[in-house]
């Protein structure tokens, strides 16, 4: 394999990154890929919430405008038209739910995906519709890539969606999204993207790529919570989905929520549509601080800086001797870094017993990491530093 040389610097204060962050302090913190950690802030913001709960003495003066900063706040970071095209969500399954049952299906439409590099939530969704008589058009994957020619090229007047994951569940190798955009756009098929491994670590343009809809949680990178998430559906899609779901936020309406305005209504002309309840409001009010602490820094430079560890750590290991998934195509490469083979083994355990004696000394010396699809997986964003690579590399040097 060959691996990638190009070592973007560290951010000279990444430091100043960290400090906010307790828990990349007192452990190894490479988890990303499963869920992030949140701030000193995030966290007083939630428990200010909880305040609210606990005493109630928390206003809808002060808590609305969490819930519409954080709207803004993700719409600039994925550079959407704006606001009005977000959904505030749970996750990432409810976003694609909401699409794939929104859609005009119709008998001989087809799907293309690359489901060998998906999780299974972009996966059961897009399954379910073969009742409908929608054909699941299933690209195998090139080397660990999603290959955007092989996508292409299963495209054609009846294809109403394609997908896929920005960053692959596994080897975590980066999509290219925009080649694949442009042949969905061609032939008015929605383009719908899973951008859960990658948003608020490696930079995304939805007009660049040119998404139709994209879901996330805030869990992994955007530094949120679970049950929380946003899904975002570009303007000129919107009158175009039926919500198969319908509830007071999601309707056009000029009285007060809780009221009853008559059995004839129409859909909210903007992506609260897809709102569906009340919402997680502690979430919310973490993701207003962690949206804005990402959008202060900057996500190209969190991306540049993530992307020089996770370089630094791929040359490392493989300098040791390990297996590493790497990349012709610089492009390609993310923060996520994944060590043995494919498939040889499951959640717990690798198919090589030399990696599972790895894996026991990184969980002893208190390395927070993951194994999918039988490969160890590490990840990095703005909080870690470069003493994160050399001690992982030291445990498996010693290992």
């Amino acid at each position: 394999m060959i691996g990638c040389m190009t070592h973007p610097p560290v951010h000279p204060i990444a430091l100043a990154w960290r400090s906010p962050y307790p828990a990349a302090e007192r452990q190894i913190y490479l988890n990303i890929g499963s869920r992030g950690i949140i701030s000193t802030a995030a966290k007083a913001a939630a428990e200010r919430m909880i305040e609210g709960h606990w005493l109630a003495n928390m206003s809808k003066a002060e808590r609305v405008p969490m819930k519409q900063g954080c709207r803004e706040k993700f719409a600039r970071l994925i550079r959407a038209a704006g606001p009005e095209e977000v959904a505030i969500l749970k996750n990432v399954s409810e976003g694609i739910n909401h699409v794939a049952t929104a859609i005009d299906w119709r008998d001989g439409d087809n799907v293309v995906l690359t489901p060998e590099l998906e999780h299974g939530n972009n996966i059961y969704a897009w399954m379910a519709l073969r009742a409908k008589g929608v054909e699941l058009r299933e690209i195998d994957h090139v080397g660990g890539h999603i290959d955007p020619a092989r996508m292409i090229a299963a495209i054609d007047d009846r294809t109403r969606l394609v997908t896929a994951a920005s960053v692959t569940f596994t080897p975590g190798f980066r999509t290219d999204l925009a080649a694949i955009g442009r042949a969905a756009r061609a032939v008015d098929a929605f383009f719908m993207i899973d951008a859960v491994q990658s948003c608020g670590i490696l930079d995304l343009n939805v007009d660049e790529v040119m998404a139709d809809g994209v879901a996330v949680s805030t869990s992994k990178g955007l530094l949120g919570v679970m049950g929380l998430g946003f899904l975002y559906v570009r303007t000129d899609w919107l009158d175009r989905l039926h919500p198969a779901f319908v509830a007071r936020h999601s309707i056009h309406s000029t009285g007060h929520e809780s009221e009853y305005e008559g059995a004839d209504f129409d859909y909210a002309p903007d992506a609260t549509r897809f709102e569906i309840g009340n919402y997680n409001w502690t979430g919310i009010a973490v993701s207003d601080v962690a949206l804005g602490e990402l959008l202060d820094i900057g996500v190209p430079i969190i991306e540049r800086h993530a992307l020089g560890l996770a370089d630094t750590l791929r040359d490392g290991l493989q300098g040791l001797g390990l297996t590493v998934a790497t990349t012709k195509d610089p492009d390609r490469r993310s923060h996520l870094v994944t060590v043995g083979e494919m498939g040889a083994g499951d959640t717990y355990t690798t198919g090589d017993e030399r990696l599972n004696q790895i894996a026991a000394a990184l969980t002893e010396g208190d390395v927070k990491f993951t194994i999918r699809r039988g490969m160890l997986r590490f990840g990095f964003h703005l909080y870690n530093d470069m003493t994160d690579v050399s001690q992982v590399l030291e445990i498996i040097r010693s290992a």
